[in-house]
């Protein structure tokens, strides 16, 4: 039997930064849904497509999505830290950065389907 090493006991400063972990969650979810009303208004203002106004939309609500998975990551990581099985998450955290990725491209979408000017 392998010696496993034991793990502390959560203290205040783990759960600070899962609070403050959650925060950056929170303001990446609003930059998402700022940056989707903004497109989606910019669509509306202009003479755009149905295209760009589904981009904006679908940013506001991936940036809902983003906040539900920060609430999620905040919960599952508090809950593991009181029973002391605290493991990161990987998948959630490369799922935000696939999220990022495809707001990026509707972004850049939306600029090259607008005339500058």
């Amino acid at each position: 039997m392998t010696d496993r090493p034991s793990i502390e006991p959560p203290s205040v400063r783990d759960h600070l930064a899962n609070e403050r972990t959650l925060l950056a969650w929170v303001r990446t979810a609003l930059t998402v849904v700022g940056l989707g009303f903004i497109v989606d208004r910019l669509a509306l203002g202009g003479a755009s497509g149905r295209v760009e106004a589904l981009a904006g939309v679908g940013l506001v609500v991936l940036g809902g999505l983003i906040a539900l998975g920060g609430a999620w990551s905040f919960l599952r990581t508090r809950r593991e830290l009181d029973t002391g099985t605290y493991r990161p998450a990987a998948a959630l955290h490369l799922a935000l950065v696939a999220a990022v990725i495809i707001g990026a491209l509707a972004v850049a979408a939306f600029l090259l389907a607008t005339p500058a000017g």
